[in-house]
């Protein structure tokens, strides 16, 4: 039997997702808040239970509508993936049913297909590093040498972790628009990131590097399900010269040893991107993504990836050539409607 939550699934949820092998940040109770009160999106959180009440399975999903115009729930925007969490087939089986019952497309994040679905892997692949706890020093040593060599260049070049910014989520806000300006895509709202660090509270951390006293960086990082997760990381181009995305990088590792992590997840990237190599140049490995779109009679549909869309593909040579206040100004408006 499934039951349905809107804003709060409550503590039982996550003791099951974080107790999975397969739980991810993607999966946690904190987004039908944040989603909910930063864009008002209305959360369709699944939960199923056994007879004896005990948590059997999740499927967080989302009431989403495009810029075109078109609805479905998915499960989740902005996000690598969550999809369907479940211990048995049976399961599965009842929260994609339940999740249909609405009469929308499903559309499904996910790190494994569903079970007896036959999908292709997306075109994004995930990144991450094993973390067996043997201490800041061994993990130093286990990094490749030009890693190495390039933090310790941001060092040299004057580059240093900010430990005592003042509104931290306001900085990295500043220079994740100037870089997802550059990229030709709309930002998040200040709101978004804000009440992603608000309703994970100290399990979330926004890291700022700054250099010769400038901000010139920085990243938030999320820990849960066992791993630290960086969803979202910028630095302003002027300073990419000095490496200091890889003092970023450095600093978020170190906290996932402290805090005993084991893995680190650098989050998604288009296959052979540099974002992607400049993962696996930190010597991650990878993992399949599985993003799909279920119709409503349950049908495994084609999911056209938002950025090969002709609208988007508009937006984004249209976006580099905006004034940056309008860009500013009409950025989140637009990106609550770009799922990617």
């Amino acid at each position: 039997m499934c039951k349905v939550f809107r804003t709060d699934p409550g503590r039982a949820w996550d003791v099951f997702v974080e107790a999975h092998p397969d739980g991810h940040l993607g999966h946690a109770s904190a987004w039908a808040r944040v989603l909910s009160i930063a864009y008002g999106l209305e959360p369709v959180f699944l939960e199923a239970r056994s007879a004896a009440g005990e948590v059997r399975g999740v499927l967080p999903l989302v009431r989403f509508r495009s810029l075109t115009g078109a609805e479905r729930l998915i499960s989740l925007p902005f996000l690598d993936c969550a999809g369907v969490l479940a211990d048995d087939g049976p399961t599965e089986a009842a929260l994609v049913e339940a999740a249909l019952g609405y009469g929308l497309p499903v559309e499904l994040r996910q790190r494994q297909p569903l079970r007896g679905v036959s999908v292709e892997a997306s075109s994004r692949v995930d990144c991450f590093l094993h973390l067996y706890g043997a201490g800041e020093d061994d993990l130093w040593r286990s990094l490749p040498g030009k890693v190495r060599n390039q933090t310790r260049k941001a060092t040299k070049e004057g580059c240093v972790m900010d430990s005592s910014a003042v509104e931290p989520v306001r900085i990295f806000q500043r220079i994740h628009r100037v870089h997802m300006r550059e990229l030709g895509s709309p930002t998040h709202a200040e709101a978004f990131h804000g009440e992603v660090i608000r309703q994970f509270g100290t399990r979330a951390q926004v890291l700022v590097a700054s250099r010769n006293a400038v901000p010139a960086g920085a990243l938030v990082a999320i820990h849960f399900a066992g791993a630290l997760t960086v969803p979202w990381a910028s630095t302003l181009e002027e300073h990419r010269s000095s490496c200091v995305n890889n003092l970023l990088y450095w600093e978020a590792l170190r906290r996932a040893e402290a805090l005993g992590t084991r893995e680190f997840d650098f989050g998604r990237s288009p296959r052979d991107s540099g974002t992607h190599r400049f993962k696996r140049g930190w010597g991650a490995a990878e993992r399949p993504l599985y993003w799909f779109q279920l119709d409503t009679s349950g049908r495994v549909q084609a999911t056209q990836s938002e950025s090969d869309s002709r609208a988007l593909r508009s937006l984004t040579r249209l976006w580099r050539r905006l004034p940056a206040r309008v860009c500013d100004r009409c950025g989140p408006l637009l990106r609550k409607r770009i799922a990617s």
